[in-house]
């Protein structure tokens, strides 16, 4: 909310409407609220939180009305003086707000848990949760927010005697507050270089930086500013208006934390006017103020958070102890059932066994019956087979006897033309009668699984001569014989059958193997 009064304006003139259901009712109180919170009206609060929270606190799946209720409600605990009652309810959302990434929310929860720790004198745990608000705030992109971090991480460690970490952090706020053009942060800022430069007797604060804060302290009408003012006196050695600045403040009424300063910047100022037996005094006082901050400090919170924490975990340990008693009848119990049902599971699985032993064994007759069948009709078309060969062989064999007797018989002139004639008969029928060549093409496919059906499907596109010439191949014919079906040479013969093996094995036809087997090498006979 950039203009918190504006939105409180706006929201107030909607109290009259209606509203549906509680969960309306209720986002509309936070509403206000968160408001009237931002806009300073800090007492009208908690009748708003109580809406809210009858609504909210039933239902912690809702983590940011949950959790916005809770802070406020914090906020209220810690303006009433109830340090431990908003530092648990704190806890209680940093809890809640880790399991969902809500970096600023988170952020501004550390902010007011460092706020109770460093109330509480813990600083070293202030400065923690001052700093993991900063990283948060970082991760946020707030930039003022991030600078009251390091503001307050600069508190801490100033307490700690921490001069080199104050110094670093409070540097960095000043430049984020320049950054802002914000005042107040300026304000702040300058304040505690002046503080830090109070404490840290050794060394000498720079010009630029001693003129911005007495300009900046002199528009500080506050105790605050009043002491920061008597400080940049003391760094110029003025010490009468060091005291009459310390005088202002006094009159202000300050709080313990800022009274404390005060009385250690007096010490300063008298023991640099020379004045030791006032300044030993003022050093007692902050002394004394410092324990009776110590002592309040310790009898207010820390007794109280100690014996609430032990009265928790003894009623932690008691409800772990019975949850357990309860989680170990569940476990004897289950275990019960189980071993029950693993009972039923190994008898149930014992009867399947026996159910599924006795179908495989029906199972393996049947293979074996059909194993036998299949045996005897491998057998059968084995046979068939064999026949099959036989008969092509007699066909034609005396139609290559009589080819190689053409080429290689030498006989008489008359004799010689007699074969001849004989053979060419009838190697003129096997080339010129069509019937014949369907017929071997038959046979062919009988002896070979249907090749010269496979050759014709693998190869759509192939010349019928060439189809021709394979079939001869495959019915087992010479080259020399081939030539003479063909008219053609031997060495003609061999190169085309060099040519379609190649073109074959090239190929990636389904039968490729089957036909490459069947042409054999193609040198042979050469």
């Amino acid at each position: 909310m950039e203009t918190p009064d504006s939105a409180l304006y706006l929201l107030r003139s909607l109290s009259a409407g209606p509203f549906r259901n509680r969960a309306e009712r209720a986002r509309y109180a936070l509403l206000c609220a968160e408001a009237s919170e931002r806009a300073g009206l800090e007492n009208n609060n908690d009748s708003l939180l109580q809406i809210a929270w009858e609504y909210y606190g039933h239902r912690p799946g809702e983590i940011r009305g949950f959790c916005k209720t809770r802070f406020y409600q914090g906020r209220n605990r810690l303006r009433q003086g109830d340090k431990p009652g908003a530092l648990r309810m704190f806890l209680e959302i940093e809890e809640r707000l880790r399991t969902i990434d809500e970096p600023y929310y988170l952020g501004l929860l550390y902010l007011r848990i460092g706020d109770v720790y460093r109330a509480e004198l813990n600083f070293v745990r202030a400065y923690r949760y001052y700093r993991d608000a900063r990283d948060l705030f970082i991760r946020s992109n707030a930039t003022r927010q991030t600078a009251e971090a390091l503001l307050g991480m600069t508190t801490s460690a100033l307490r700690m005697q921490d001069l080199t970490r104050a110094r670093r952090d409070c540097t960095m706020a000043l430049e984020l507050a320049d950054d802002l053009h914000d005042d107040t942060l300026v304000r702040r800022s300058l304040g505690l270089f002046a503080t830090l430069y109070t404490v840290s007797e050794n060394e000498r604060i720079p010009g630029d930086l001693l003129r911005r804060i007495e300009r900046s302290a002199r528009r500080d009408t506050t105790a605050t500013g009043r002491c920061a003012l008597a400080q940049t006196q003391l760094f110029r050695n003025r010490t009468d208006s060091a005291r009459h600045y310390l005088r202002l403040a006094e009159t202000l009424r300050p709080d313990a934390d800022l009274q404390a300063m005060l009385e250690y910047t007096a010490y300063r100022v008298e023991a640099r006017a020379g004045a030791y037996r006032e300044a030993a005094r003022k050093i007692h006082r902050f002394i004394f103020l410092n324990d009776s901050l110590t002592r309040a400090a310790l009898q207010t919170s820390a007794g109280m958070i100690e014996r609430d924490y032990f009265q928790e975990r003894a009623a932690f340990a008691n409800y772990r102890i019975e949850s357990r008693r309860t989680w170990e009848r569940a476990v004897a119990g289950i275990v019960l059932l189980l071993v029950v049902i693993a009972g039923l599971l190994v008898r149930q699985r014992f009867r399947l066994h026996k159910e599924r032993t006795e179908r495989n064994l029906l199972l393996v007759r049947e293979a074996e019956a059909e194993y036998r069948r299949l045996s005897q009709h491998l057998e059968e078309q084995h046979r068939a087979e064999v026949r099959l060969k036989g008969l092509i062989a007699s066909r034609f064999d005396i139609v290559d006897r009589l080819g190689k007797t053409l080429y290689e018989r030498e006989n008489t002139v008359s004799g010689q033309a007699a074969m001849t004639r004989e053979v060419k008969r009838l190697i003129e029928g096997f080339a010129e009668n069509g019937d014949m060549l369907q017929e071997l093409e038959q046979i062919v496919d009988m002896a070979h699984d249907d090749v010269m059906q496979k050759l014709r499907r693998n190869y759509p596109k192939m010349k019928e001569s060439d189809i021709r010439l394979l079939c001869y191949i495959f019915g087992g014919f010479s080259p020399q014989v081939i030539s003479l079906f063909m008219e053609e040479s031997v060495a003609n013969v061999y190169a085309r059958k060099s040519r379609l093996k190649s073109r074959i094995k090239m190929s990636d036809a389904p039968d490729r193997e089957q036909f490459l087997a069947l042409l054999g090498p193609v040198s042979e006979g050469c």
